[in-house]
């Protein structure tokens, strides 16, 4: 072993000296912060990738529940286009109904109109009357004047007292 020293001499004191060059320039506790964030982030990628694996199963499920999703909606749109068959009578009764009451509606409006019409041709308007004084008998301008005295309307009665 003494020509394998004497060979490999040089070679050790080289390689000491780099090592001590290197524990000086990277001290012993600065490696093992650097070894710990390397650590903390291949633990980071391992949880990221489970992850990620966890939504591509999740978008492989959607992936294969989209044909049998698309097939009853399909089926739907057929079954909805016979519902729309079927209602279509009902629809359009609907409408005729619809139109006929609007008809009478205008039909009582143009009555409604031409009563109110002939009411203002049959009585001129009268000039407007002057109050009556309380307690004086009524003139023979007044419309009570013009009422029988049984005819005349009744006097209005106290409405109820309001609970709270």
């Amino acid at each position: 072993m003494g020509l394998f020293d004497t060979a490999l001499a040089p070679l050790r004191a080289v390689l000491g000296s780099a090592e001590q060059e290197a524990e000086q320039a990277f001290p012993v506790q600065d490696l093992e912060g650097i070894q710990s964030r390397v650590l903390d982030t291949v633990e980071a990628i391992r949880d990221a990738t489970e992850q990620i694996e966890a939504h591509v199963s999740v978008v492989e499920t959607l992936a294969s529940s989209l044909v049998p999703l698309t097939a009853a909606v399909e089926k739907l749109t057929e079954q909805l286009g016979v519902v729309a068959e079927v209602l279509a009578p009902v629809a359009a009764a609907e409408r005729g109904v619809a139109a006929a009451e609007h008809d009478v509606s205008r039909l009582g409006q143009l009555f409604g109109r031409r009563r109110q019409n002939l009411a203002g041709m049959r009585a001129p308007a009268a000039p407007p009357a002057a109050a009556p004084t309380p307690g004086a008998p009524p003139s023979a301008e007044s419309p009570a004047a013009a009422l029988p005295p049984a005819a005349a309307p009744p006097p209005a009665a106290a409405p109820p007292p309001q609970r709270d």
